[in-house]
C-alpha cells in the first residue's frame, strides 16, 4: 500500500514538471515572436524613412549637396539664367552689336551687346571697318525674331547693355557668343564685364587662334581693338581700361617728374598725338571725362 502511494506521488511530480516545462516554453516562444515582430517593424520603418541629405549624397555618389546654378548647367552658348530678362521682338538693327527691341510690355529699347565689339559701319567719324558689313548682315538675321534680353545697366548713350538670347533648334543661344564664335567681333567689355564675360572672352580667344572671320580676313590695324580691363578699385574707381577702344580713347597721362595727372581728349588736346601711354607709370585709358576726373586726372590748362 505504501509502495503504491509512493509511485502515485512520483508520477504526480513528473506530470507537474512536464506541465511547467510546457508553460515556460510557450512564454519564451511568445516573447521571441514579439521581438521578431518589433524588429521587423523597426526595419520597415527604417526603410520607409526618407534618407538624410548626407545619406542621399553618399547613395547617389554626388560630391556636394548644393544643386548647380543655371549658369553652371549651361554650356558656352547654351541656356541662360532661367526666368531672367524680358522678351521682345527685334525691330531694327543698327550694326553688328547694336539692335532695337520692341518688348512685350510695350517699351522699345536700343540694346548694346555686352562683351563684344564689332567693326564699325555707322560711326559718324570713322570709315567702315573690315568685316563690319558681314557682322551687320549677321545680326540683321534677327529681324522679326523673338529674343530674351538680360540687361545690365546703360551706357553713356543711354542704350541698354545686355545679353541677347535667341531660340534655336537646341534651345536658347547667346547672340553675343555667336558673334565671337563666328569671328565677327572681338571681346571688349569697356570696363563693364557681364555675368558671362569669362565664357565670351574664351570664345573670342578660340576664334582668334583658329583664324575665324576677321582674324584672318583683316589686317591688325583694321580690326577693333581688344581692350582688356583693369580691376575696379584703388586708383581706378570707375572702370578704366588698359588699352583704347572705339569709345574709350581718352588718354590719362601721369607725369612722374611734375607729379601731375592730365587727361587728353582726341581732337581737342593739342598734345594728344605726342602722349605716349606707359601703363607701367600709371597711364590709363578712359571712356569719359567723368571717369578720368574720378581717377584724379584733370584737363590740360589752355
Amino acid at each position: 500500500m505504501k509502495l503504491t502511494r509512493n509511485i502515485v506521488v512520483v508520477l504526480a511530480l513528473i506530470l507537474l514538471g512536464v506541465a511547467l516545462g510546457i508553460a515556460l516554453g510557450g512564454r519564451e516562444e511568445e516573447r521571441g515572436e514579439v521581438a521578431q515582430t518589433s524588429s521587423s517593424a523597426s526595419s520597415a520603418a527604417t526603410r520607409a524613412r526618407p534618407a538624410s541629405p548626407a545619406a542621399a549624397t553618399e547613395i547617389s555618389g554626388a560630391e556636394g549637396t548644393n544643386p548647380p546654378t543655371a549658369a553652371e548647367r549651361s554650356g558656352a552658348g547654351g541656356e541662360g539664367a532661367e526666368g531672367e530678362g524680358a522678351w521682345g521682338v527685334v525691330a531694327r538693327v543698327a550694326d553688328g552689336d547694336t539692335l532695337t527691341v520692341q518688348f512685350d510690355d510695350g517699351r522699345e529699347e536700343t540694346i548694346r551687346l555686352l562683351d563684344v565689339d564689332t567693326p564699325e559701319t555707322v560711326h559718324p567719324n570713322r570709315p567702315e571697318e573690315c568685316f563690319g558689313a558681314q557682322a551687320s548682315e549677321f545680326t540683321k538675321t534677327l529681324m522679326g525674331q523673338r529674343v530674351r534680353v538680360e540687361e545690365k545697366g546703360r551706357d553713356r548713350y543711354e542704350r541698354l547693355l545686355g545679353y541677347v538670347w535667341v531660340e534655336g533648334d537646341g534651345g536658347e543661344r547667346l547672340w553675343n557668343m555667336r558673334l565671337l564664335e563666328e569671328g565677327l567681333a572681338v571681346y571688349n567689355d569697356f570696363g563693364n564685364p557681364g555675368r558671362y564675360a569669362e565664357r565670351t572672352r574664351a570664345a573670342a580667344e578660340q576664334a582668334m587662334l583658329a583664324g575665324v572671320g576677321l582674324w584672318s580676313a583683316c589686317e591688325l590695324g583694321e580690326r577693333p581693338t581688344v581692350a582688356p580691363t583693369r580691376a575696379v578699385g584703388a586708383g581706378c574707381p570707375r572702370g578704366c581700361v588698359s588699352q583704347p577702344g572705339p569709345s574709350c580713347s581718352i588718354k590719362g597721362n601721369v607725369n612722374t617728374g611734375r607729379d601731375t595727372k592730365i587727361y587728353h581728349v582726341e581732337g581737342e588736346s593739342p598734345s594728344y598725338g605726342r602722349v605716349n601711354m606707359k601703363e607701367a607709370e600709371g597711364d590709363l585709358w578712359f571712356c569719359t571725362r567723368a571717369e578720368a576726373e574720378a581717377n584724379g586726372f584733370r584737363a590740360p590748362r589752355q
